[in-house]
């Protein structure tokens, strides 16, 4: 009865004639006590200004030392220093200078070159002793810049890891809460899910896609690659360097992962979130390459009927423990050890619950989309995949099903989890519809765009009511479902998006990743946005074609990225956005490449060898690149250049030489990393080449495992983490992650010991390359 009147008076507060006043005060009062099962504790995260220090330290990045004396060093008349009585939880009042005529720029407190220090509590000023907790990720995180460290199970860096900005028992409130709201369920639900058992052949037939013959594959390095041949659900191992593992008995080299043909083209995948160093869990959704093919004639295309199969297939990686005591991928072939069919149609979207399980949980939540733009909510039972043998499934009644409301031709375009009881949807009308799961019934829907929205993405845990929204077309939107009608803002830059997987959170970072629109069609750029700063972008990274998919990690804030062109690319995230003078990198994991067979008109129809379905190239062992914007390339190379003409004129000798302004072949060429907006000829790719799904793994103890899917069909599991070399001392405990040795002049590692001049200050002074960062880029412009 509790929880029915919570929910009858959360439905009381969705009524929108109250006013803002009352209806602020009342969903208060509901985010407290109807879903205090939910959400953490909210006395856990209050915000008592009044117990940090007032005054600010005028340190370099990363300067910041708790009982530090600031060293005494001039200040610009000008300072940018921000006030010391500044509450940093105030709403900053709009711009009126009547000067601002830019409709698609961020005027705010926080500037590109705030130093760190001011910077956290800009961005993460809701949370106590948030210096102290940034440290922390400081030393896990700063010294690797292109991919995670592996972290030693058990250890406080671990942990610290695994919960963020969360309470230490934050992972065990919410699986406590899970099972008291399962119970629960199990004691009110009326209806159950319902299955029937399968055989594999009858799977493969109606469900499962299908593939005949082999795909060659080249692996190796890249002046002596083999051609390797696998077929759908077979794999190739290996090591850690890249190259295969032909010799499955020697335990030298040791497994680095592996490389799965699946058949089909991925659409979405995910790792299952399970607590505990076991075999780990990967869901995913494959389509036919029919559904993607060209055809020359219409008619020829799959009809509507031939779509209405689907399936989530569920694959298990074993591990094993090397003589170190770390966790490695084991030799053994991946497993297909559950497969969930249906006739709704094909699956475009699947999230697992967020709520991390123990290995004795008996059932997990998976949540799929399905073509005929309903949302299903499953029962994945524990001792179902815990078999190798592989279990095959028709689902005829799903465990919960939410409906799009009954308006003409409105679907589900995609979804996210909000806890462990909500799902916030997102309809092909821009409206955003919160559900939840048991009651089932819908609780509020909002406007939020004017067309279908493509992507959502909430910000669980630490804010899990706080969602970003991608429309098709329009502006990038924040929305926070407390007070929908009040609290809502949107970056001013249009976007266009066309398909899903391009928005990710990260919740160390407290902020999105998401596409970002560009003029010239080569390139794309990703860009990251903070919750509380969400109108003031910051460049990620640029990479050659159009980004196809993007995911955050769950336990670090390194980002993979996928692009149309067949690469993934990596980088930390934290290390670009929180200074603008370091110069940053990033690396290409690997380069796919896909050609597809010759037609079948010209095959030999008497050929005893199985059809060929094309070829496959994969190029590993790129060395790491300058991650820099090319726009502020082109700035820097074009001062240059003119302030280099400048000198020449005004030398007397170089007069002489100088025959007109066009003459610059005596002007000296920018720097050899650089160049300019086009960086060449624009290469159109197979559709198969491009990177369809990316995942990186949830769970702490396999934090730096990830996986790529290619559409030709391909998946690759990695296992990406550095060797820490910087051990935690078990002795020194916790104090060992605080310490922060950085000399008070600011001569620690990072060399930043003067001042930082703001643009205003400096005018029109020229800016050498070499000095130019992306933070001295206006990412609001769309150049």
């Amino acid at each position: 009865m509790a929880s029915n009147s919570h929910e009858k008076r959360l439905d009381s507060n969705l009524d929108v004639d109250i006013s803002e006043g009352d209806q602020a005060t009342i969903a208060q009062s509901v985010h407290n006590s109807s879903d205090e099962e939910f959400v953490a504790d909210a006395s856990q995260q209050s915000h008592d200004r009044d117990e940090f220090d007032a005054t600010f330290q005028e340190i370099s990045d990363f300067e910041y030392q708790e009982g530090a004396q600031p060293a005494s060093r001039p200040r610009n008349k000008r300072s940018w220093i921000p006030n010391a009585t500044k509450t940093y939880n105030e709403v900053q009042p709009y711009p009126t200078d009547p000067s601002q005529k830019w409709t698609r720029t961020y005027v705010g407190p926080v500037k590109r070159w705030t130093r760190l220090s001011y910077l956290l509590d800009y961005w993460f000023g809701d949370e106590n002793d948030r210096q102290k907790i940034f440290n922390k990720f400081w030393h896990l995180w700063w010294q690797f810049e292109l991919l995670p460290p592996r972290l030693s199970p058990g250890s406080h860096q671990l942990e610290s890891a695994k919960r963020s900005w969360m309470p230490e028992n934050f992972d065990q409130i919410q699986e406590d809460r899970f099972h008291t709201w399962y119970r629960r369920y199990l004691g009110i639900r009326t209806l159950s899910q319902t299955s029937t058992l399968i055989d594999k052949a009858k799977a493969y037939r109606w469900f499962l896609p299908q593939v005949e013959g082999e795909m060659s594959v080249l692996l190796g390095h890249v002046s002596d690659q083999k051609e390797y041949f696998i077929k759908q659900g077979e794999s190739i191992p290996f090591s850690d360097a890249g190259f295969p593992i032909e010799d499955i008995d020697n335990p030298e080299p040791r497994n680095g992962g592996w490389l799965l043909d699946v058949g089909g083209i991925v659409l979405s995948m995910e790792w299952m979130p399970i607590n505990g160093q076991v075999d780990q869990l990967l869901a995913m959704t494959v389509i036919p390459y029919s559904d993607q093919a060209f055809y020359k004639d219409l008619d020829d295309a799959p009809k509507a009927s031939d779509l209405k199969a689907g399936a989530v297939q569920i694959w298990k990686f074993k591990v094993e423990k090397d003589a170190e005591g770390i966790i490695r991928p084991a030799r053994s072939s991946p497993k297909l050890v559950h497969a969930l069919c249906s006739s709704w149609g094909r699956v475009t979207q699947l999230r697992w619950s967020p709520v991390p399980l123990a290995v004795g949980d008996q059932v997990a939540f998976l949540a799929m989309l399905c073509d005929d733009g309903r949302l299903r909510i499953l029962e994945i039972k524990q001792d179902s995949v815990s078999d190798d043998k592989g279990i095959f499934r028709e689902l005829q009644e799903p465990m919960i099903t939410l409906e799009p409301p009954k308006e003409h031709t409105l679907e589900i375009n995609c979804f996210t989890w909000i806890n462990m009881n909500r799902i916030a949807v997102a309809l092909s009308d821009g409206s955003v519809a919160v559900c939840s799961l048991s009651p089932c019934q819908q609780l509020q829907r909002h406007p939020v765009h004017s067309s279908p929205i493509m992507d959502i993405v909430s910000g669980y845990p630490s804010h899990p009511f706080i969602i970003a929204t991608m429309p098709m077309g329009g502006v990038f939107t924040l929305t926070d479902l407390n007070r929908p009608t009040a609290e809502k803002t949107y970056h001013g830059n249009p976007l266009v998006s066309l398909q899903p997987n391009v928005l990710a959170w990260n919740n160390h970072l407290k902020g999105f990743a998401s596409i970002w629109p560009s003029s010239f069609p080569g390139t794309s750029t990703v860009s990251f946005v903070q919750s509380r700063v969400f109108p003031l972008s910051r460049h990620i990274c640029t990479v050659e074609g159009q980004t196809t998919c993007l995911a955050f990690g769950t336990c670090h804030p390194f980002l993979l990225l996928g692009s149309s062109d067949g690469s993934v690319w990596a980088l930390n995230v934290m290390r670009k956005i929180t200074s603008h003078r370091q110069k940053t990198h990033k690396v290409k994991l690997f380069q796919h490449e896909y050609y597809s067979p010759m037609p079948s008109d010209t095959v030999d129809e008497d050929d005893s060898q199985p059809r060929s379905r094309g070829v496959c190239r994969i190029l590993h062992g790129f060395l790491p690149q300058v991650n820099f914007h090319p726009l502020g390339t082109r700035v820097a190379k074009e001062s240059k250049v003119k302030r280099a003409r400048a000198e020449m004129r005004a030398s007397k000798k170089m007069l002489e030489k100088i025959e007109d302004d066009d003459d610059y072949e005596d002007i000296p060429d920018a720097d050899e990393e650089s160049f300019t907006m086009v960086p060449g000829p624009i290469a159109v790719q197979e559709p198969l080449t491009r990177i369809t799904a990316l995942s990186w793994n949830p769970n702490a103890d396999f934090s730096w495992w990830a996986a790529a899917a290619m559409g030709s069909g391909l998946v690759r599991i990695m296992d990406l983490g550095i060797e820490n070399t910087d051990k935690e001392d078990p002795k020194e405990g916790e104090q060992a992650e605080e310490s922060f040795e950085v000399e008070a002049d600011g001569t620690g590692e990072i060399n930043d010991d003067h001042d930082e001049p703001s643009f205003e200050e400096e005018g029109e002074k020229d800016v050498d390359e070499n000095e130019v960062g992306d933070g001295d880029v206006e990412m609001m412009e769309s150049d």
